[in-house]
């Protein structure tokens, strides 16, 4: 079963999840995600609250009240976001951004390559109704999670 490994910008905080059986793996264009994280759309990974684990520096770890019962989880010393879930919802989603999935790419003018593999590439994009801009890929996108209305790239309801 996959496990990623993760961690906020100065390392003091560090989390894993178990990727087996995420419950979403979407680009989110809602307000919430795209106030607190000043971008939008958000790639946003989902997993159960057992899925998911602070391995080190709990104590540092703050967490902040977003639009209605959105709370997001994020480092006291760097402000890195960690996490965010509902209240009273069973999920916790986190950020592909945060994984350690760098590997060695010599071609690489940094040394490095950052691109997701495979099984953490977006699946989707939801709350496509509060887009800022078109999105020209070929992800379905969709206007709730779960079974919502699908929609076309410019945001009219889709006819396929």
């Amino acid at each position: 079963m996959p496990e990623y490994t993760g961690s906020c910008n100065c390392g003091v905080v560090c989390f894993s999840v178990d990727g087996e059986k995420p419950m979403h793996n979407v680009l989110c264009h809602c307000r919430a995600c795209s106030r607190a994280m000043g971008a939008s759309p958000v790639h946003v990974y989902a997993v159960a609250v057992d899925q998911f684990r602070v391995t080190k520096g709990v104590a540092s770890l703050k967490v902040g009240e977003g639009v209605g019962n959105m709370r997001h989880a994020f480092c006291g010393e760097c402000g890195c976001h960690i996490h965010q879930h509902v209240d009273g919802m069973s999920f916790r989603a986190v950020f592909p951004v945060n994984f350690h999935i760098e590997k060695d790419d010599p071609s690489n003018p940094c040394g490095k390559s950052c691109m997701l593999p495979d099984e953490l590439m977006p699946k989707a994009h939801v709350n496509y109704e509060n887009r800022l801009m078109d999105a020209g890929d070929d992800l379905p996108k969709f206007t709730m999670f779960g079974n919502s209305q699908r929609l076309n790239n410019d945001g009219t309801k889709y006819q396929g």
